[in-house]
Protein backbone atom coordinates (compact mmCIF):
# COMPACT_ATOMS: atom_id res chain seq x y z
CA UNK A 1 0.00 0.00 0.00
CA UNK A 2 2.66 2.39 0.34
CA UNK A 3 5.08 4.10 -2.11
CA UNK A 4 8.86 4.86 -1.20
CA UNK A 5 9.75 5.58 -4.67
CA UNK A 6 6.88 7.78 -6.04
CA UNK A 7 7.75 11.80 -5.80
CA UNK A 8 4.72 14.46 -4.72
CA UNK A 9 5.50 15.73 -8.42
CA UNK A 10 3.93 12.71 -9.59
CA UNK A 11 0.48 13.24 -7.74
CA UNK A 12 -0.06 16.56 -8.36
CA UNK A 13 -1.42 18.45 -11.34
CA UNK A 14 1.20 20.90 -11.98
CA UNK A 15 3.99 18.00 -11.73
CA UNK A 16 5.87 19.61 -8.99
CA UNK A 17 7.31 18.52 -5.23
CA UNK A 18 10.03 16.53 -3.62
CA UNK A 19 9.76 14.08 -1.69
CA UNK A 20 8.01 12.43 1.92
CA UNK A 21 7.66 9.77 4.46
CA UNK A 22 6.31 7.51 2.05
CA UNK A 23 2.81 7.93 -0.13
CA UNK A 24 0.12 5.82 -0.07
CA UNK A 25 -2.18 4.90 -2.80
CA UNK A 26 -5.38 2.80 -1.13
CA UNK A 27 -7.77 1.19 -3.81
CA UNK A 28 -10.78 0.79 -1.70
CA UNK A 29 -12.49 2.58 1.71
CA UNK A 30 -10.94 -0.25 3.61
CA UNK A 31 -7.57 0.05 2.81
CA UNK A 32 -7.84 3.64 3.37
CA UNK A 33 -9.38 4.05 7.14
CA UNK A 34 -7.03 1.10 8.04
CA UNK A 35 -4.07 3.48 6.93
CA UNK A 36 -5.49 6.92 8.50
CA UNK A 37 -6.29 4.79 12.25
CA UNK A 38 -2.26 3.30 11.96
CA UNK A 39 -0.88 6.95 11.46
CA UNK A 40 -3.50 8.36 14.21
CA UNK A 41 -2.85 5.70 16.53
CA UNK A 42 0.97 5.94 16.06
CA UNK A 43 0.72 9.49 16.11
CA UNK A 44 2.48 10.20 12.67
CA UNK A 45 1.99 12.87 10.64
CA UNK A 46 -0.05 12.71 7.31
CA UNK A 47 -1.73 14.46 4.78
CA UNK A 48 -4.65 13.25 2.70
CA UNK A 49 -4.88 15.06 -0.64
CA UNK A 50 -7.50 13.93 -3.79
CA UNK A 51 -6.18 14.42 -7.37
CA UNK A 52 -3.55 16.99 -6.20
CA UNK A 53 -4.64 20.21 -7.77
CA UNK A 54 -4.33 23.84 -6.07
CA UNK A 55 -1.34 22.21 -4.76
CA UNK A 56 2.16 23.20 -4.80
CA UNK A 57 4.48 21.19 -2.59
CA UNK A 58 8.24 22.62 -2.50
CA UNK A 59 10.93 20.80 -3.90
CA UNK A 60 12.21 19.80 -0.29
CA UNK A 61 11.80 16.56 1.78
CA UNK A 62 8.63 17.09 3.38
CA UNK A 63 8.38 14.79 7.39
CA UNK A 64 5.10 13.59 6.81
CA UNK A 65 3.17 11.00 4.76
CA UNK A 66 1.05 11.77 2.14
CA UNK A 67 -2.21 9.67 1.23
CA UNK A 68 -3.67 10.10 -1.93
CA UNK A 69 -7.29 9.30 -2.67
CA UNK A 70 -7.06 8.58 -6.56
CA UNK A 71 -6.55 4.90 -6.71
CA UNK A 72 -9.46 4.26 -4.76
CA UNK A 73 -12.81 2.48 -6.14
CA UNK A 74 -15.55 4.90 -6.39
CA UNK A 75 -18.63 4.64 -4.80
CA UNK A 76 -21.89 5.80 -6.00
CA UNK A 77 -25.39 5.18 -5.02
CA UNK A 78 -29.05 6.93 -5.29
CA UNK A 79 -32.38 7.37 -3.38
CA UNK A 80 -34.96 9.35 -4.81
CA UNK A 81 -33.31 12.72 -5.38
CA UNK A 82 -30.89 12.22 -3.18
CA UNK A 83 -27.06 11.19 -4.01
CA UNK A 84 -24.12 9.45 -2.51
CA UNK A 85 -20.35 9.40 -3.89
CA UNK A 86 -17.30 8.36 -2.28
CA UNK A 87 -14.70 10.98 -1.30
CA UNK A 88 -12.37 9.79 -4.60
CA UNK A 89 -15.22 9.89 -6.72
CA UNK A 90 -14.46 12.66 -9.74
CA UNK A 91 -17.05 15.55 -10.18
CA UNK A 92 -16.90 14.38 -14.01
CA UNK A 93 -18.18 10.89 -12.84
CA UNK A 94 -20.58 12.46 -10.48
CA UNK A 95 -22.15 14.24 -13.47
CA UNK A 96 -22.35 11.16 -15.62
CA UNK A 97 -24.06 9.14 -12.25
CA UNK A 98 -26.73 12.32 -12.10
CA UNK A 99 -27.33 13.16 -15.63
CA UNK A 100 -28.26 9.41 -15.88
CA UNK A 101 -31.05 9.44 -13.30
CA UNK A 102 -32.21 13.45 -14.89
CA UNK A 103 -30.91 14.98 -11.58
CA UNK A 104 -29.26 18.47 -11.61
CA UNK A 105 -26.45 19.77 -9.78
CA UNK A 106 -23.34 19.12 -10.87
CA UNK A 107 -23.38 19.60 -14.32
CA UNK A 108 -21.53 23.15 -13.87
CA UNK A 109 -18.61 21.67 -11.28
CA UNK A 110 -17.82 18.79 -13.50
CA UNK A 111 -15.95 20.74 -15.41
CA UNK A 112 -13.45 21.06 -12.69
CA UNK A 113 -10.61 18.42 -12.58
CA UNK A 114 -11.00 17.60 -9.34
CA UNK A 115 -12.58 14.93 -6.53
CA UNK A 116 -15.87 15.39 -4.27
CA UNK A 117 -13.76 15.12 -1.15
CA UNK A 118 -11.14 17.46 -2.58
CA UNK A 119 -14.19 19.96 -3.54
CA UNK A 120 -15.90 19.94 -0.08
CA UNK A 121 -12.28 20.72 1.60
CA UNK A 122 -11.21 23.95 -0.75
CA UNK A 123 -15.15 24.99 -1.57
CA UNK A 124 -14.79 24.65 -4.83
CA UNK A 125 -17.23 26.41 -7.36
CA UNK A 126 -17.53 28.09 -10.56
CA UNK A 127 -20.13 29.82 -12.98
CA UNK A 128 -22.50 30.73 -9.88
CA UNK A 129 -22.61 27.15 -8.35
CA UNK A 130 -21.08 25.81 -5.47
CA UNK A 131 -20.28 22.33 -4.16
CA UNK A 132 -22.25 22.98 -0.85
CA UNK A 133 -25.22 24.23 -2.81
CA UNK A 134 -27.06 21.02 -2.42
CA UNK A 135 -24.70 19.27 0.26
CA UNK A 136 -26.79 17.58 2.95
CA UNK A 137 -24.08 15.28 4.86
CA UNK A 138 -20.76 14.42 5.15
CA UNK A 139 -19.13 10.70 6.66
CA UNK A 140 -16.08 11.41 7.79
CA UNK A 141 -13.25 10.09 10.11
CA UNK A 142 -12.19 12.21 12.93
CA UNK A 143 -10.58 11.42 15.71
CA UNK A 144 -10.27 7.75 15.02
CA UNK A 145 -14.18 7.35 14.97
CA UNK A 146 -16.28 7.31 11.17
CA UNK A 147 -19.19 9.71 11.69
CA UNK A 148 -21.67 11.63 9.83
CA UNK A 149 -22.27 15.21 10.20
CA UNK A 150 -24.47 18.06 8.81
CA UNK A 151 -23.53 20.34 6.23
CA UNK A 152 -24.70 23.01 8.86
CA UNK A 153 -21.62 21.88 11.44
CA UNK A 154 -19.08 22.79 7.89
CA UNK A 155 -17.17 26.14 8.08
CA UNK A 156 -17.39 27.15 4.79
CA UNK A 157 -16.66 30.11 2.07
CA UNK A 158 -15.23 31.20 -1.21
CA UNK A 159 -12.95 28.51 -1.99
CA UNK A 160 -12.43 27.66 1.91
CA UNK A 161 -13.67 25.33 4.43
CA UNK A 162 -12.91 24.55 8.02
CA UNK A 163 -11.41 21.03 6.38
CA UNK A 164 -8.30 23.23 5.06
CA UNK A 165 -7.06 23.96 8.28
CA UNK A 166 -4.42 21.56 7.47
CA UNK A 167 -3.54 19.52 10.93
CA UNK A 168 -0.54 16.58 9.86
CA UNK A 169 -1.70 15.23 13.39
CA UNK A 170 -5.30 13.20 13.29
CA UNK A 171 -6.93 15.74 10.53
CA UNK A 172 -10.80 15.38 9.91
CA UNK A 173 -10.38 13.30 6.99
CA UNK A 174 -13.69 13.39 4.53
CA UNK A 175 -14.87 9.30 3.64
CA UNK A 176 -18.26 10.06 1.32
CA UNK A 177 -20.65 12.97 1.00
CA UNK A 178 -24.10 13.17 0.53
CA UNK A 179 -26.23 15.76 -2.00
CA UNK A 180 -29.89 16.48 -2.19
CA UNK A 181 -30.95 16.94 -5.86
CA UNK A 182 -33.82 18.22 -8.42
CA UNK A 183 -35.01 16.24 -11.17
CA UNK A 184 -34.38 17.80 -14.44
CA UNK A 185 -34.13 16.64 -18.52
CA UNK A 186 -31.02 14.50 -18.92
CA UNK A 187 -30.59 16.63 -22.32
CA UNK A 188 -30.87 20.02 -20.65
CA UNK A 189 -28.80 18.72 -18.05
CA UNK A 190 -25.82 18.03 -20.25
CA UNK A 191 -26.17 21.00 -22.74
CA UNK A 192 -25.63 22.88 -19.65
CA UNK A 193 -22.33 20.91 -19.00
CA UNK A 194 -21.37 21.06 -22.64
CA UNK A 195 -21.94 24.87 -22.80
CA UNK A 196 -19.79 25.20 -19.23
CA UNK A 197 -16.54 22.68 -20.96
CA UNK A 198 -16.74 25.09 -23.82
CA UNK A 199 -16.32 28.52 -22.19
CA UNK A 200 -13.51 27.04 -20.31
CA UNK A 201 -11.91 25.77 -23.71
CA UNK A 202 -11.89 29.23 -25.09
CA UNK A 203 -10.88 31.34 -22.01
CA UNK A 204 -8.69 28.87 -19.87
CA UNK A 205 -5.79 27.40 -21.45
CA UNK A 206 -4.36 23.63 -21.68
CA UNK A 207 -0.86 22.39 -19.86
CA UNK A 208 0.40 22.04 -16.22
CA UNK A 209 -1.41 24.05 -13.44
CA UNK A 210 -3.18 24.26 -10.53
CA UNK A 211 -6.29 26.26 -12.46
CA UNK A 212 -6.74 29.26 -11.03
CA UNK A 213 -3.78 30.72 -8.93
CA UNK A 214 -5.75 33.65 -7.04
CA UNK A 215 -9.15 34.02 -5.45
CA UNK A 216 -11.24 36.28 -7.67
CA UNK A 217 -11.78 39.54 -5.02
CA UNK A 218 -15.49 40.59 -3.97
CA UNK A 219 -15.61 43.29 -7.11
CA UNK A 220 -13.13 42.09 -9.70
CA UNK A 221 -11.80 38.89 -11.60
CA UNK A 222 -7.95 38.58 -10.19
CA UNK A 223 -7.15 37.29 -14.15
CA UNK A 224 -8.12 41.00 -15.15
CA UNK A 225 -6.02 42.62 -12.15
CA UNK A 226 -3.17 40.42 -12.87
CA UNK A 227 -3.77 41.24 -16.75
CA UNK A 228 -4.18 45.11 -15.62
CA UNK A 229 -0.52 44.91 -14.34
CA UNK A 230 1.24 43.18 -17.90
CA UNK A 231 2.50 40.38 -16.80
CA UNK A 232 0.44 37.62 -18.89
CA UNK A 233 3.81 35.72 -20.58
CA UNK A 234 5.75 36.45 -18.00
CA UNK A 235 8.26 33.25 -17.49
CA UNK A 236 10.53 32.46 -14.62
CA UNK A 237 12.42 29.21 -15.48
CA UNK A 238 10.58 26.55 -16.53
CA UNK A 239 6.58 28.53 -15.11
CA UNK A 240 5.09 31.04 -17.16
CA UNK A 241 2.01 33.02 -16.78
CA UNK A 242 -0.75 32.38 -19.12
CA UNK A 243 -1.42 34.83 -22.21
CA UNK A 244 -4.98 33.30 -22.88
CA UNK A 245 -5.82 34.09 -18.77
CA UNK A 246 -4.14 35.84 -16.23
CA UNK A 247 -4.66 33.73 -13.43
CA UNK A 248 -2.82 30.44 -14.80
CA UNK A 249 0.88 29.62 -14.25
CA UNK A 250 1.73 26.93 -16.20
CA UNK A 251 4.27 24.50 -15.79
CA UNK A 252 5.97 25.22 -19.55
CA UNK A 253 9.37 23.12 -19.20
CA UNK A 254 9.73 20.95 -15.81
CA UNK A 255 9.46 24.07 -13.58
CA UNK A 256 10.66 24.04 -9.79
CA UNK A 257 9.13 25.20 -6.89
CA UNK A 258 10.54 28.14 -6.81
CA UNK A 259 9.88 29.29 -10.42
CA UNK A 260 5.99 29.23 -9.40
CA UNK A 261 6.67 31.23 -5.61
CA UNK A 262 8.74 33.59 -7.64
CA UNK A 263 5.58 34.33 -10.06
CA UNK A 264 2.75 33.92 -7.78
CA UNK A 265 4.88 36.36 -5.06
CA UNK A 266 5.81 38.95 -8.15
CA UNK A 267 2.13 38.93 -9.16
CA UNK A 268 0.61 39.80 -5.58
CA UNK A 269 3.36 42.23 -5.37
CA UNK A 270 2.44 44.07 -8.56
CA UNK A 271 -1.42 43.98 -7.67
CA UNK A 272 -1.06 45.46 -4.51
CA UNK A 273 1.11 48.33 -5.81
CA UNK A 274 -1.03 48.93 -8.96
CA UNK A 275 -4.79 48.43 -7.76
CA UNK A 276 -3.96 48.43 -3.89
CA UNK A 277 -5.63 45.01 -3.63
CA UNK A 278 -3.97 41.59 -2.04
CA UNK A 279 -4.60 38.62 -4.04
CA UNK A 280 -5.25 35.68 -1.81
CA UNK A 281 -3.49 32.42 -2.87
CA UNK A 282 -6.62 29.77 -4.52
CA UNK A 283 -3.32 27.20 -4.12
CA UNK A 284 -2.30 25.79 -1.37
CA UNK A 285 1.64 26.33 -0.93
CA UNK A 286 3.23 23.34 1.12
CA UNK A 287 6.99 24.15 2.23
Amino acid sequence: MIENDVSLASITSVKVGGSCLGIFLPKTNEEFIEILTKLSKQKLPYKVIGNGTNLLFSDDFHPFFVISTRKIARKMSKKDNSVKFSSSTTLFEAYQFCMKYGLSGFEKLASIPGNIGGAIASGASCYSCSIFDNLENLTIFQDEKILTINKKKIESGYHWSSFLKNRLYSPTIILSAKFKLVKDDPCKIQKTYLDVCSKRRLNQPLGRSFGCAFKNTATQSAGFLIDGCGLKGLSCGGAKISEKHANFIINENNAKFEDFEYLINLTRKKVEENFGVQLENDVEIIK
